[in-house]
């Protein structure tokens, strides 16, 4: 009888359970319902599996199961049985449970905890296959990314033989001497290879700042709308934030020149996120100067500066800086890939010992084969080679863009071309519902970001993020078209 039964079981490839779990409740279920009477011999796992089309090892998996529960029994020599008399609480079926009050946490976190659990996450984008026009910023092209010449560079690190070892929390010296090469020609930042640490990526500086120089309650001045990642940092390490409005220059700065209690000021001078706009020269000077008078340290985010497309960009704040007050950051993820998660802080040379101690504490090293790949790319040329390829080919993406936004979304939005970076912000006319809108664009099969979590309080205004470097120049006009009448829809 016990093989009969096992004909309507057949392997279901739409579960979720795995074939062994529907063998183990196929079979318990036919025990405590009698269909195998106790006592009963059931077939080998050979048998089982010769019948069911399935692997020994998952029958046998299954047998186990029901063994371990007391539902199965073996007898050497002679094979597998339902037990004679199976347990009491086995066929009794278990009462309903009773509502329970709450458990008590199990743990007390910390302060900093709870301020991080307190705050709303941002969650990272990641493939959509279902928008068939996908703007979201952050993606460059997978395919423009030189695989090759990256495996081969990383061949050869491994080869080196001296991956054995722990590394210098610091970074890879010759990968800290080409930063410092590159940057001083590429932005004018003035620095030796010493200043330069090599982090994994911009947030984990972001993060080591917070913990060296913010106390809970010390104010930090943010640009409002801006970069949420550091806002969300800063915060969870109990910082009072001071909101500096943006306009056509960048950051505004009379809101922060009547405070001296200031501590600490993150900016995107180069190509302001979200809005794009450019800090102007008088007001990088003017907050050098304000730094300088407060004693307040200045961050400054160069993210993708890299990527200009018209005119020269204007110096660095950190090449401006003569009382070394700024912390410069970097990163790769923009122009090669968000996962290599390779980027760069320049310190002024008496924070460089506090900031790499607390990275140790933290993070050991950042891995060394990678470090050791972007030197090699940086010191053979190859780096300033796809950087000029990608230049090119993320100019014609924009100019796409451009001409599209002209097109179809004049009176329905407005934005500012700075010639540089890998995104638009696109500022929705007045009465339109930013939720709403990114809804119905999704809805018709447009992928954007939204600037609502940028702001530091209310919005001023509604707002979408194009980014255009994942998406080829030809199917750009269709995607903006679709996407100007779902905001029509509104």
């Amino acid at each position: 009888m016990a093989v009969e039964l096992l004909a309507p079981l057949q392997p279901a490839a739409a579960s979720t359970q795995p074939m062994h779990r529907q063998l183990y409740e196929h079979l318990r279920q036919a025990i405590l319902s009698g269909r195998l009477r106790p006592g009963e011999r059931l077939p080998s796992t050979r048998q089982v599996a010769a019948r069911l089309r399935l692997a020994r090892n998952t029958v046998a998996r299954a047998y186990e199961d029901l063994a371990s529960e007391g539902y199965l029994e073996g007898r050497v020599g002679s094979g597998t049985y339902v037990p004679r008399a199976l347990p009491a609480e086995l066929l009794q079926p278990a009462p309903p449970a009773e509502p329970q009050p709450p458990a008590a946490p199990r743990w007390r976190l910390s302060a900093w905890a709870e301020r991080a659990l307190s705050l709303s996450p941002l969650v990272a984008a990641g493939p959509d296959a279902t928008a068939a026009y996908d703007f979201t910023p952050g993606q460059p092209d997978w395919d423009a990314f030189p695989r090759a010449l990256w495996r081969r560079l990383l061949g050869r690190a491994w080869l080196r033989g001296d991956l054995g070892r722990s590394g210098d929390p610091a970074g890879y010296r010759p990968l800290r001497e080409a930063l410092a090469r590159h940057l001083a020609a590429s932005r004018g930042v003035v620095c030796t290879a010493d200043q330069v640490v090599v982090v994994n990526g911009t947030q984990q500086t972001i993060d080591l700042v917070g913990r060296l120089w913010l106390d809970p309650g010390q104010p930090i001045a943010l640009e409002s709308p801006g970069y949420p990642g550091a806002r969300r940092a800063f915060e969870a390490y109990g910082a009072e934030t001071v909101a500096l409005a943006v306009d056509a220059e960048g950051a505004r700065l009379d809101r922060l020149e009547r405070r001296e209690d200031v501590r600490l000021v993150y900016v995107t001078p180069s190509h302001q996120y979200p809005t794009g706009a450019v800090l102007s020269l008088e007001r990088r000077l003017r907050l050098l100067d304000w730094a300088e008078r407060s004693g307040a340290l200045v961050l400054e985010d160069d993210y993708d500066s890299e990527l200009r497309f018209a005119g020269r960009p204007l110096a660095s704040l950190q090449g401006l800086d003569r009382g070394g007050r700024v912390i410069y950051l970097g990163t790769f993820s923009s122009v090669l890939l968000p996962p290599l998660r390779l980027g760069y802080a320049v310190l002024p040379p008496d924070l460089v010992g506090p900031f790499v101690r607390a990275k140790s504490f933290a993070d050991w090293q950042t891995a060394t084969a990678e470090q050791q790949a972007l030197a090699e790319m940086l010191r053979q040329g190859h780096f300033a080679r796809h950087l000029r390829r990608m230049r090119r080919l993320y100019q014609a993406r924009r100019e796409a863009l451009l001409q599209g936004l002209a097109r179809h979304l004049s009176g329905l939005a407005t934005w500012r071309d700075s010639g540089a970076g890998l995104h638009i912000m696109l500022a929705l006319r007045p009465g339109l519902d930013e939720a709403e809108a990114a809804a119905r664009v999704a809805a018709a099969g447009v992928r954007v970001g939204q600037a609502g979590p940028c702001w530091i309080g209310p919005p001023d205004y509604a707002g979408l993020l194009l980014g255009y470097t994942a998406l080829p120049p030809q199917r750009m006009d269709a995607g903006l078209r679709a996407l100007a009448e779902a905001l029509a829809d509104t």
